[in-house]
């Protein structure tokens, strides 16, 4: 006979490895009745904040002559031992109990199910799948929520509930591949099955259907699904409580999908893609010409409509970067906005010269080019346009297709505005001796 330990925990905050377990209460059952319970406080060793305070109702004074974890561990071990373990988001209490043993030297490791998951599959369309709301939307009682016996009780008559209406999904869900244990609480893994195998990026949404997060992929349901599995770090199991939907726009090419993810998270800014929008280039390198037709370098702030070399986030990394250059291609300081640097040493010749190759670096060339890769099916290939050395934007094209010139081959593009992302990524695949992508240059 299968059993089940329905599981609450409180603790003094919400990261495993940092916070601590303040109450456990567990409730074993066998889908239809109960068959056991077990219910204490905990001694933290760490106080409790006045937040959490209000929150629970546990007290610095009640968990002061409480048991220590440890103290009630291998007691708590054999009760859990051998039962699926059921959770109202059920990754939290999990992780907690888990960690806790972790610390004792007991390793455990059982099955879970979590509630809010099975909730949303058999009572679907509930108003809210919060305990609170979907409890006294169905008519169970929970009085003082969050404390851990009474969110357990709930949560038990919640899961027999269930139970009796679809055992064989709840059968389902505990199979090896079924994806139930790892997936958000509030992500449907109706939405996780329609993720494919393939190349393209994808959107993580919130209740409010707003993207939150971006991200590219070679295989999007195994990326996908890489974010819930092993340690999750404190802002990690925030992120994944706010996801309540994911979305994909399949690119068959991996270099479409790295531009499409960036021109994306420039158009959407979500809010967990801090990596790329931490970095705001205030300051470029700029090309000009002076009166006598000599190439000269500059700083100055970036706008819009500016194109630069490179730029960075603040102006003292544009100098030090600037000033390297100088001195790796002995360029002329004064002609670079840095007189006081130039001892006389680098004529103006040199630096025309020395320029020369110094810009070769940063130069896609003036001629057209077709970068073609993959597409997103079968007999369609996918293309990458570059005119007179400005990246344009990407399309798809049948296979069948025969294209006899640039005017013909634009008919299938998707315009882009070029970044300095794209142009660094561009020039790198154009300088790999053997590139994944067929490159044409058009006349």
């Amino acid at each position: 006979m299968r059993l089940f330990a329905v599981v609450d925990i409180e603790s003094t905050g919400s990261v495993a490895n940092q916070d601590k377990i303040t109450e456990i209460a567990v409730i074993i059952t066998d889908g239809e009745k109960e068959i056991d319970r077990f219910e204490t406080l905990v001694n933290p060793q760490q106080p409790i904040t006045p937040f959490v305070v209000r929150l629970t109702g546990i007290t610095n004074e009640m968990v002061k002559d409480a048991p220590l974890f440890e103290e009630v561990a291998p007691g708590l071990f054999q009760f859990l031992k051998g039962k699926v373990f059921v959770a109202h988001n059920v990754n939290f209490d999990y992780k907690f109990i888990k960690q806790a043993f972790f610390e004792c030297g007991i390793i455990f490791d059982e099955k879970r199910l979590c509630t809010v998951r099975l909730s949303r599959e058999i009572i679907p369309g509930m108003p809210s799948y919060n305990l609170g709301k979907l409890t006294r939307s169905l008519g169970i009682g929970l009085n003082r929520a969050h404390r851990a016996m009474p969110d357990t009780e709930a949560t038990t008559e919640l899961f027999e509930l269930m139970y009796k209406k679809n055992l064989a999904f709840i059968e389902s869900s505990l199979k090896a591949n079924s994806n139930e244990s790892t997936l958000p609480a509030n992500l449907p893994k109706a939405q996780f099955k329609k993720l494919p195998k393939k190349t393209g990026v994808y959107y993580f949404h919130n209740n409010k259907g707003e993207v939150i997060y971006i991200g590219k992929a070679k295989n999007l349901k195994s990326r996908v699904s890489s974010h819930f599995t092993g340690k999750l770090s404190r802002k990690n199991e925030v992120f994944s409580r706010e996801i309540f939907d994911v979305s994909f726009e399949v690119t068959g090419s991996e270099l479409i999908a790295a531009f499409l993810e960036d021109t994306e998270i420039k158009h959407n800014w979500p809010v967990y893609n801090r990596s790329q929008k931490s970095r705001i280039d205030k300051f470029g390198i700029f090309i000009y010409e002076d009166r006598s037709n000599n190439k000269r370098l500059g700083i100055n702030k970036v706008t819009s409509q500016s194109v630069f070399l490179k730029a960075f986030p603040t102006l003292s990394e544009a100098r030090n970067w600037l000033i390297k250059k100088i001195d790796e291609f002995s360029l002329k300081p004064s002609c670079c906005g840095m007189e006081q640097f130039d001892r006389g040493d680098v004529s103006i010749e040199e630096h025309t010269t020395n320029i020369e190759l110094f810009l070769a670096g940063f130069n896609l060339g003036e001629v057209t080019l077709v970068i073609k890769g993959k597409g997103r099916w079968a007999n369609e290939k996918s293309f990458i346009y570059i005119e007179k050395g400005n990246y344009k934007g990407y399309g798809y094209y049948s296979g069948q297709e025969n294209l006899h010139n640039v005017e013909e081959l634009k008919n299938f593009l998707t315009l882009q505005k070029e970044t300095m992302l794209i142009r660094s990524v561009i020039k790198s695949e154009l300088k790999k001796k053997k590139s994944a992508y067929e490159i044409i240059t058009l006349s």
